[in-house]
């Protein structure tokens, strides 16, 4: 499939469009990179092109604007796998902390605690970089629908 074909493109949107559907239904996100139905660049310029044939055509609704800004943004929450272990990690330990009911010394003795306590920093990094990813990619959005 050829990324800057309007109709190869619209294919390769509606899939990953449905996958990113069905990972934010099931709350996989992140979500591994390797899941992606193609890699992202190719995933960038399809929607680049599905996007600027619709307005030129005059047929980007708002609607349809924004629906292609959150796809093309979310490619940002598409990330390596031992990111994405790290991450489930940290929420699961977060979560379950949240959960059981302990003294505050007892909880420091559990393993979410040192869960959270060794993989912090890490994922507090990791969630600062896919912020400033999905910014770009935001940026990047906005660029192609400005016109030259």
């Amino acid at each position: 499939m050829d990324p800057l074909d309007p109709l190869d493109a619209q294919q390769m949107v509606v899939e990953y469009a449905r996958m990113l559907e069905r990972d934010i239904s099931e709350n996989r996100h992140p979500a591994r990179i390797d899941s992606l139905p193609f890699a992202k660049p190719i995933l960038k310029t399809a929607i680049r092109t599905a996007v600027t044939r619709l307005a030129t055509s005059g047929r980007l609704t708002d609607e349809l604007r924004e629906y292609f800004e959150t796809a093309y943004v979310s490619l940002a929450e598409y990330v390596d796998a031992e990111l994405v272990d790290l991450l489930t990690q940290y929420r699961n330990s977060a979560d379950q902390l949240t959960r059981e009911p302990l003294a505050a010394r007892d909880r420091t003795n559990t393993a979410a605690w040192r869960v959270l306590a060794e993989s912090g920093a890490l994922a507090g990094e990791v969630a600062r970089a896919m912020t400033a990813d999905a910014e770009t990619l935001r940026s990047e959005f906005k660029d192609f629908l400005t016109p030259a």
